[in-house]
């Protein structure tokens, strides 16, 4: 069979059903659009001779495919008997069925505006090897988003870039895509990511009755505030920078459960549960970063004050 997938998006917005993971960085250049929050990921690692099958589409995995996963894990992943992801995502009520960032019809308000990364990647996966990424594509092809979109195609289409052959990602576009939001997830894991995973070894990646709430495939939400601790004792320029993005979360959760109480939805009430949680974890952060902090040190990975403030605001360190 021909592993062969072409891609056109038509910008219809159906795959847009959802806020998008985001580098921390994203969130804090979109704090008063995008809810932010962690997702941890559990993904069970990959053995030779496993078989991948979507459809008619079938891999068996060999030592060279599981070099490559394992590969991707050492530099993105975190690693505890199964490997885990830990990401930086936008957070909404799944009953409004679409990203923030849409306007009302269907295109992106974002898009020339600093969409995020993740978002020009589609419909690829970063988190898996360019080798297998037609199967990513035979999976989005039948998943309910993408019903009716009409942009992935099998084998070559005009009028679509030809995105998979053969094993390999052969449209440069998607390539760079793909490169873009791997180095992405490495930074986001040197500038706080490493440090979130140490502080909750101990309660969640050490603890078996822990992780058996996360299923295989699954994930786990937690604030953000973890990361943001982590971040403001680089300097003075990031505490503040903390500081200004959790007053307009707070803003912005507070808008967003008015909404929903307007909806007046049952299914609206978990989700509003837990944001109330996240702007509680919030005002407990501010509250401690109105105590002056220390001189400044660096992140727990190392990265110089001046890095790490570049990397939040989007700005060039020299």
């Amino acid at each position: 069979m021909v592993n062969a997938f072409s891609f056109a998006c038509s910008a219809c917005g159906k795959c847009c059903n959802s806020p998008p993971a985001m580098t921390l960085a994203e969130l804090f250049r979109h704090r008063d659009l995008f809810i932010g929050y962690i997702a941890i990921g559990r993904m069970p690692r990959k053995r030779t001779g496993e078989r991948l099958r979507v459809g008619p589409y079938e891999s068996v995995l060999d030592a060279a495919d599981v070099a490559a996963f394992d590969t991707l894990a050492d530099t993105l992943l975190y690693r505890v008997g199964d490997t885990f992801s830990i990401t930086a995502q936008g957070y909404d009520y799944p009953s409004v069925a679409r990203c923030p960032a849409l306007e009302d019809d269907g295109r992106c308000a974002i898009h020339l505006h600093g969409k995020p990364l993740t978002c020009e990647v589609v419909p690829l996966d970063p988190l898996v090897p360019d080798t297998l990424q037609h199967l990513v594509l035979a999976a989005r092809n039948q998943s309910a988003a993408y019903l009716g979109a009409d942009c992935i195609h099998e084998g070559e289409r005009d009028g679509a870039a030809l995105l998979v052959r053969q094993g390999r990602v052969v449209d440069a576009n998607a390539k760079d895509a793909l490169e873009r939001r791997r180095k992405a997830l490495a930074k986001e894991r040197e500038v706080w990511g490493q440090a979130v995973f140490e502080a909750l070894r101990k309660e969640l990646f050490d603890s078996p009755a822990a992780l058996a709430r996360i299923p295989a495939g699954g994930f786990r939400t937690i604030s953000i505030v973890p990361a943001l601790l982590t971040i403001v004792a680089a300097s003075a320029r990031c505490r503040q920078l903390c500081v200004d993005y959790i007053d307009s979360q707070i803003a912005l959760i507070d808008r967003c459960i008015a909404h929903a109480l307007l909806r007046r939805r049952l299914d609206d009430r978990p989700i509003t549960h837990e944001l109330r949680g996240f702007g509680d974890a919030y005002r407990r952060a501010k509250a401690v970063l109105a105590v002056p902090l220390a001189a400044a040190t660096g992140s727990a990975a190392g990265s110089t004050p001046c890095a790490v403030e570049a990397y939040l605001s989007g700005a060039i360190c020299l």
